[in-house]
């Protein structure tokens, strides 16, 4: 894989992807429920319900009480993770000769890819914005190749709008899944975290890997700057008076996502590109 090195995978395997609300009951997988099923991990004993099949009666319970129970089962489901990786302009962005922003997104959605095949269950990956379309979710090794294919093609777009990106990504994924968002989540917070609630409705699962360029944390500028938004136009300001109301602002913007996600129940970290991605995925999945 290009965004994956054996030495990363060897890393991984001391992480486990297991979502609380899994996407695909019945299917083949490796995360247990309490719903009934036939494999021949034994849960519990309990009394015959008209509708039950007569395959799942203990005959035995019946000889010693005289009365029907069914044996349940813990089943196993297969979860359909979806990794939708932000692909608007800022996530070009890059500072002090480090990579953009994207290349570390798409190391971390693939090694989350990796993990959930390497377990049997499905993973495909879902652009945010740009001109991708993306790779399906599927199971099987094959698959890997398809995820990175898919992370390759993505190219920063144009586009801004996060929020926007994110409400028409949300029309494209499956009813049941876990929804990984990859994003800077550089955008209007309030719209974006409506989004996100949106990529989270009904049963899916969201999980929130927030990657940034430590300059837009720390905007460590002096003098004269000037600043070029993603679509277009400049401004140019003072960097030693501007420098206190933007980290108060970032800090801001980063408590309410961290707040509001926490509320929501979605796992939620931060990845930077001046550090390993790794420890930052572990927090995610912790």
């Amino acid at each position: 894989m290009r965004w994956l090195d054996p030495a990363d995978q060897a890393r991984l395997r001391a992480l486990g992807f297991s979502p609380r609300r899994p996407a695909a009951p019945q299917a083949p997988g490796r995360h247990r429920t309490l719903s009934r099923g036939f494999s021949r991990d034994f849960a519990q004993h309990r009394p015959y319900a008209s509708g039950d099949e007569a395959r799942a009666i203990d005959w035995k319970a019946y000889a010693r009480l005289d009365r029907f129970f069914v044996r349940e089962y813990r089943a196993e489901d297969r979860v359909c993770l979806v990794a939708l990786v932000d692909a608007t302009g800022s996530m070009g962005f890059s500072a002090g000769g480090r990579a953009p922003k994207l290349d570390l997104a798409r190391r971390a959605a693939a090694a989350l890819c990796w993990l959930a095949l390497a377990q049997g269950d499905e993973a495909g990956v879902l652009p945010v914005g740009g001109r991708s379309g993306g790779a399906p979710p599927r199971a099987g090794a094959a698959q890997l190749e398809a995820v990175d294919d898919a992370l390759s093609a993505l190219v920063p777009a144009p586009e801004t709008d996060l929020a926007a990106a994110l409400e028409a990504a949300a029309e494209r994924l499956p009813p049941r899944a876990a929804a990984l968002v990859v994003s800077d989540l550089m955008g209007d917070t309030a719209r974006v975290l409506k989004a996100l609630r949106r990529l989270a409705h009904g049963r899916r699962e969201l999980l929130v890997l927030r990657v940034l360029d430590p300059d837009e944390r720390d905007f460590p500028h002096e003098g004269p700057v000037v600043v070029e938004a993603a679509e277009g136009g400049r401004l140019t300001l003072d960097a030693g008076e501007a420098a206190p109301a933007y980290r108060e602002a970032f800090a801001r913007q980063d408590d309410a996502y961290r707040a509001a996600l926490r509320r929501a129940g979605a796992p939620y970290a931060v990845a930077t590109s001046d550090a390993p991605w790794a420890p930052a995925l572990a927090r995610l999945l912790a």
